[in-house]
């Protein structure tokens, strides 16, 4: 497999270089489709809070051989989890001092449901690293930005730079929202029984995210192909006859996107929430057993020899190339590529090769690089990591990728990390979010832009 890993091919820069020439021969052109692209995204509610999510003319792009590389990469990783799963998931000690989950979390994940997968819809978060790319967290819970990036998709292509490369180099994009929507409802009717042909959704969370404007774009898209969709905060559902209602309607599929955590913060305020899942009418997508998943700590199980021996070479390789050595921080012998060794001692005295983040966050929250805080501030972050059970995770070598932006009035190429960060649906994987930053941190809430991935079919000869 590592054989087909070009993610810095000939081709793929070939179109780049392309692009950002079709930037530079005109400037003053660019410079009004920029103002453009940022106008259509506030009027087409593409924003994050007030801002929107886009500022570069140039999207990222990845060849057919590139995308086909990651598609079975994911697949294969996929495979690994549903593996570790099986092998330790029914095991709650396991759950809680290797996975993390907290009593009620186990408690909300042993409900019954007819949901067969472990998590319905998902994203594989990396960063692009040389000539490769390193999964660094699953988001199994509720992953964002589908409809951003399909909105963002239409923008581009309507722009007359994009149409001017695209006479050159044509390409194609692949829908997460197309793909969440067709899996979403294909679960519905098979595994949950679910009858109606257009089954009615809500969009479940709280109203005041940043993200609302997300949830009016899957709103409307959803209504425009035939299923009615309701935007509601847990609080205001209401249960009839074991039924979940909202705004007065019966629904058929809760689209969670309230993270379990933010609903246990105001559990006593959602008692009909819970009481419809338990009741299973209503179909809730994901379930509350992707938790299992989503924990930062599943990938000390892919990369711990204590737990990896269940997977199959092929498996077991594809976690090695593709996911950096994790641990949970505790007190333990462990091992480090083939080295025994104490954990807090070892990361302590090789700072500047870990990273470490808390076990279920989002956003970047209190990650902390070892390689840009001083030794006390790593100290720090090791007794707190310590007593909040964080995870520390081998750091990835990141690669920057060139932009043709302005920055201060001067257009120039600079540099950005690029997440690569494909969705899932079941075994199938449908699109890639991307967002890039100048900063160590690409999330969009850490201020990292989004963009659209499109790809590069063949280019035309001259």
């Amino acid at each position: 497999m590592d054989s087909l890993n070009p993610l810095h091919d000939d081709k793929r820069l070939l179109a780049i270089d392309y692009y950002h020439s079709l930037i530079a021969r005109d400037l003053a052109a660019a410079e009004e489709q920029l103002e453009w692209l940022l106008e259509e995204q506030r009027k087409r509610n593409i924003l994050f809070g007030n801002r929107p999510l886009a500022y570069s003319l140039r999207p990222t792009f990845l060849t057919e051989q590139q995308y086909q590389y990651v598609q079975d990469v994911v697949y294969m990783l996929r495979q690994a989890i549903l593996r570790i799963a099986q092998a330790y998931f029914h095991n709650t000690r396991i759950l809680r001092e290797e996975l993390g989950l907290e009593e009620w979390e186990i408690e909300l994940a042993s409900i019954p449901t007819k949901i067969i997968r472990l998590s319905a819809t998902a994203r594989l978060d990396s960063f692009m690293s040389q000539g490769s790319f390193k999964f660094v967290e699953v988001n199994a819970e509720t992953p964002a930005g589908m409809a951003y990036i399909h909105e963002l998709s239409k923008v581009f292509r309507e722009m007359p730079l994009f149409q001017e490369f695209n006479k050159k180099y044509p390409s194609r994009y692949i829908s997460p929202l197309e793909h969440l929507i067709n899996s979403l409802v294909a679960i519905y009717h098979e595994q949950f029984d679910g009858q109606e042909e257009h089954p009615r959704f809500a969009i479940v969370d709280h109203l005041d995210v940043p993200t609302y404007w997300e949830f009016l774009l899957m709103k409307d898209y959803l209504e425009r192909h035939g299923y009615p969709c309701e935007i509601v905060d847990p609080r205001e559902l209401e249960l009839h006859d074991g039924w979940l209602y909202a705004n007065g309607k019966r629904i058929d599929i809760l689209y969670r996107r309230l993270l379990m955590n933010e609903f246990y913060q105001i559990k006593d305020a959602c008692q009909a929430y819970l009481e419809g899942y338990r009741a299973q009418k209503t179909c809730f997508l994901n379930s509350f057993r992707t938790k299992m998943a989503h924990k930062k700590a599943i990938m000390a199980l892919l990369t711990d020899k204590r737990f990896n021996h269940v997977l199959t070479p092929t498996q077991l390789h594809t976690v090695m190339e593709h996911i950096p050595w994790t641990r949970r921080i505790k007190e333990q012998k462990t091992d480090f590529r083939g080295l025994s060794i104490d954990l807090l001692e070892f990361i302590r005295a090789n700072q500047k090769y870990f990273v470490i983040k808390p076990n279920d966050a989002y956003g970047g929250k209190e990650v902390t690089i070892g390689r840009l805080v001083s030794p006390s501030e790593w100290e720090e972050a090791i007794e707190h990591g310590l007593a909040a059970g964080y995870v520390v995770q081998e750091i990835v070598d990141v690669t920057r990728e060139g932009f043709f932006i302005p920055r201060d009035g001067i257009w120039d190429v600079y540099h950005q990390i690029v997440d690569l960060d494909p969705y899932l649906n079941g075994p199938l994987m449908g699109g890639c979010l991307t967002r890039v930053s100048s900063l160590a941190l690409a999330n969009v809430t850490a201020g990292g832009g989004t963009l659209p991935l499109f790809i590069l079919r063949h280019p035309i000869p001259d």
